[in-house]
């Protein structure tokens, strides 16, 4: 099928790259396959963290906003009672299902929490008796602004947020400091609520910013590491500051086995099947080819087979000149022996001369039958005239022992003729035409 050296190179490097750019094709779209699984993950994971990230943020903002206005009421009705306080309080935390307590501290002395009960021993505090306390409180005073501080642990227990609200009153000409509300706001039960802590079973997660200072303030949920490996980052804002949440998640961990290999599992078995399949059809084609280049009486080689060989030799003599000669055999009077013994006698005599200039011949040469009653013998690398002469007298010696048919002997005998590449041809014409008029010239004489 390949008879030349090259050929089969060509077809060697061809079949290894093409099962190497499949098997990159394989790797390539695995990658691609899972790096898109991956997006697909992350981007179902940014859908739940911004959800979560915004269920905190308007939990916060409500009760804020909330208390602001209860501090608009106190602006406009500075001499109202603690008892009239009562009632817009209760009403405060019935609508915020987070706020924990709120307290009211005229001129930063507290008069007035709600709920009362555990509460109780902070009526009368002084918010200036406590530095830490006095400086919050009085930075809201100075800026006019509300004022995060947490999240904190709370003296009842548990972590809160705490904001304060500055309250003032106006006048027509003058607006005068009145006192600060402070908001306390159930972290933890905030995000219980939300579903931080049922998130952060799956994922890392951390937030900083406490105080609202954002991403300058100290972590108070997780570690430095997730906001070192974070995926996602979302901002909770509320009034004049927000927190930092942070989320890392590791897609190799969460995708199961099916959508981080499926193009694997499928293109190699794919790539395995195509080349079972390629290779199936390349053995039929060499079979099939094989048989198309064998006389199928004898089983030598054919006209077309020694045919093609003989070209290649012409054709790469150049390049690799190599010597070679071919020898023409005539069975005589085989007519003679198909009308005196029948065709199949006349089978029986084609096969056993074959077999026996098969045997005669070495492996490297080859014996073609190219008609009815005629063969040709190629003798590679022979050239030598004495060496010829004794080849072809071994191939005459052998015809010519009788053949066995049915308990007859027939008498068998052929007209050979011999002729050397390029020395007695330098086409392959030229060659065979001299081989064939030595052989008619032999058999004249005959």
């Amino acid at each position: 099928m390949f008879v030349t050296r090259p050929k089969r190179i060509v077809f060697i490097v061809a079949v290894l790259s093409s099962l190497a750019l499949a098997l990159v094709s394989v790797e390539y779209f695995h990658s691609l396959n899972k790096e898109r699984a991956k997006a697909h993950y992350l981007s179902e994971t940014q859908t739940e963290f911004t959800k979560l990230r915004a269920d905190i943020e308007s939990e916060i903002n409500l009760a804020i906003y909330s208390a602001w206005g209860f501090a608009s009421y106190l602006t406009s009705h500075p001499t109202s009672s603690p008892a009239e306080w009562q009632r817009l309080a209760q009403d405060l935390i019935d609508q915020t299902k987070f706020v924990r307590n709120l307290a009211v501290a005229p001129n930063n002395i507290i008069e007035f929490v709600y709920p009362l009960k555990n509460n109780e021993a902070i009526i009368g505090f002084d918010y200036d008796s406590i530095p830490e306390q006095r400086d919050a409180v009085r930075r809201a005073q100075e800026t006019q602004k509300t004022i995060l501080a947490g999240p904190v642990s709370l003296i009842q227990g548990g972590q809160g947020l705490i904001y304060r609200i500055p309250v003032f009153t106006h006048t027509d000409q003058s607006q005068e400091y009145w006192g600060v509300i402070a908001v306390v706001v159930d972290v933890e039960a905030l995000f219980a609520e939300v579903g931080l802590h049922r998130m952060a079973e799956r994922y890392d997660i951390a937030m900083r910013g406490r105080d609202g200072l954002g991403a300058q303030g100290d972590i108070f949920l997780g570690s430095a590491d997730t906001f070192t490996n974070a995926n996602l980052t979302e901002r909770v804002r509320f009034p004049n500051g927000y927190w930092l949440l942070a989320l890392a998640a590791d897609a190799n961990e969460v995708l199961t086995f099916w959508q981080e290999q499926r193009v694997r599992l499928i293109g190699y078995p794919y790539v395995l099947a195509l080349y079972i399949m390629l290779f199936t059809l390349f053995l039929w084609y060499r079979a099939s080819y094989g048989e198309a280049m064998v006389d199928p009486l004898t089983n030598v080689a054919n006209r077309r087979k020694v045919m093609e060989q003989l070209n290649t030799l012409v054709n790469i003599y150049g390049r690799h000149p190599t010597p070679f000669t071919v020898v023409v055999i005539d069975i005589d009077r085989f007519k003679q022996i198909n009308d005196q013994f029948g065709h199949q006698a006349g089978d029986t005599v084609l096969k056993s001369l074959a077999h026996r200039m098969l045997v005669n011949t070495r492996t490297s040469d080859l014996v073609a039958r190219i008609g009815g009653d005629e063969f040709l013998v190629v003798l590679m690398g022979v050239d030598n005239p004495k060496i010829i002469a004794e080849q072809c007298n071994k191939l005459a010696q052998a015809i010519r022992e009788p053949v066995s048919y049915k308990s007859q002997l027939i008498e068998v005998s052929a007209s050979l003729g011999h002729a050397s590449f390029p020395a007695d041809g330098e086409t392959l014409d030229a060659l065979i035409h001299s081989a064939d008029h030595k052989m008619y010239k032999q058999k004249r004489n005959a």
